[in-house]
């Protein structure tokens, strides 16, 4: 799931301001790059997995995502 979405938002990078509704383009194409969503993605992705206790989980994740961003 995690690559499902890493994958859809570099896709879609090339789509982000100028929209499309065409359902056959290039998937990978030369525009596509990745985002500050793919960052934070990837980064509460790490702080699930470093979470022990559901109750961290917020500050975990906040404390996760600045050291991302």
């Amino acid at each position: 799931m995690l690559f499902g979405a890493i994958i859809g938002d570099i896709v879609g990078s090339r789509f982000e301001f100028h929209n499309t509704y065409k359902k056959q383009f290039t998937f990978f194409h030369k525009d596509c790059e990745f985002t500050d969503d793919t960052v934070m993605t990837i980064a509460i992705a790490d702080a699930l997995d470093k979470t022990k206790d559901i109750k961290d989980l917020y500050a975990n994740s906040v404390k996760i995502m600045k050291q991302y961003g």
